[in-house]
């Protein structure tokens, strides 16, 4: 459909959508998300507010935003949701507060039998909890990407559900969410000893042993640590959750262990202080069955001593 059809025809079919939401608990607020003509005008001006290197929850935000609307707007063609993300991501720009999208504002099918408005509302859930817990101050960039990604999930389950539901935004948010909630859970504490560990943990994407982009900001926290305390000994634990054999997840770990290891020694701290180990889908931090995905098992464990 061109440019021009797509405009045109969008109106048309939230008209309908309208009418077959009626006997559901589907809202729309506002009334009009975004404006195809403003677009342009809106994705330029947080294009000037975005900070270079954003440090902050609302810089970031804003940062996240501008990436997620330019990609509607360019790649996918949807004017109104780029204009309406992009003036979210001013708003964030602009300080204020910028609270993640409620499932209930858009058409999202398939309640009965899928429970797709049930897994948005849990993973909103947790998100607003990570946040509230002090994720926005402690992990910034972490906790912007993992709204943004949320925000994302939402807008396409909306616009293709078949290809959203197990897609790219879906997953980035469970796996960056996991790295907000897993940064924030209180480190165990050994029964006797004289001075309590410290835990960090980095997250990948399935089946996948690159480091994520919100790792750098985990694994500079543990460099300068390292750098204040030359006696701090790092040790390392690659684990992987239980889709595949057991012996492919010894490789898997054994690799994202490998990687966090390599990015450490890059970052400055020496290779002879580091201890690495793996253990596949073994010791997992959140006990599933067999085959089943679990973002928070997909994580090297820092512990400094």
């Amino acid at each position: 459909m061109t440019d021009v059809r797509r405009a045109i025809a969008r109106p048309m079919l939230w008209g309908l959508v309208l009418i077959l939401a009626g006997c559901s608990d589907w809202t729309y607020d506002p009334p009009m998300r975004g404006n195809v003509f403003l677009a342009p005008y809106n994705l330029g001006q947080l294009g000037v507010a975005v900070p270079t290197k954003p440090t902050t929850f609302p810089q970031a935000l804003a940062s996240d935003y501008d990436s997620f609307a330019k990609t509607l707007e360019y790649d996918i063609k949807d004017w109104a949701d780029a204009d309406y993300f992009a003036r979210k991501g001013l708003a964030a720009a602009n300080g204020q507060v910028v609270p993640p999208e409620r499932n209930s504002n858009w058409a999202i099918p398939l309640e009965v039998p899928e429970k797709f408005r049930t897994q948005l509302a849990e993973g909103r859930e947790r998100l607003l909890k990570a946040l509230d817990a002090g994720g926005r101050d402690r992990l910034p960039l972490v906790a912007a990407r993992a709204q943004v990604s949320y925000d994302c999930w939402v807008e396409r389950m909306e616009d293709d559900w078949r290809s959203a539901a197990d897609g790219p935004c879906h997953n980035q948010f469970l796996t960056v969410l996991a790295q907000l909630e897993g940064h924030l859970q209180p480190a165990a504490q050994p029964a006797v000893a004289p001075e309590p560990s410290r835990e960090y943990r980095v997250y990948f994407e399935f089946d996948r042993a690159g480091l994520l982009p919100e790792a750098q900001q985990i694994l500079q926290g543990v460099t300068a640590l390292a750098k204040q305390e030359p006696g701090l000994h790092v040790v390392l634990v690659g684990k992987a959750d239980r889709t595949g054999s057991d012996s492919y997840n010894m490789r898997l770990s054994r690799e994202r262990a490998d990687r966090v290891r390599d990015a450490l020694v890059q970052m400055g701290v020496a290779a002879n202080r580091i201890e690495t180990r793996w253990v596949g889908e073994r010791e997992p931090p959140v006990p599933t069955p067999p085959g089943m995905r679990e973002p928070r098992n997909r994580v090297v464990e820092i512990n400094l001593q």
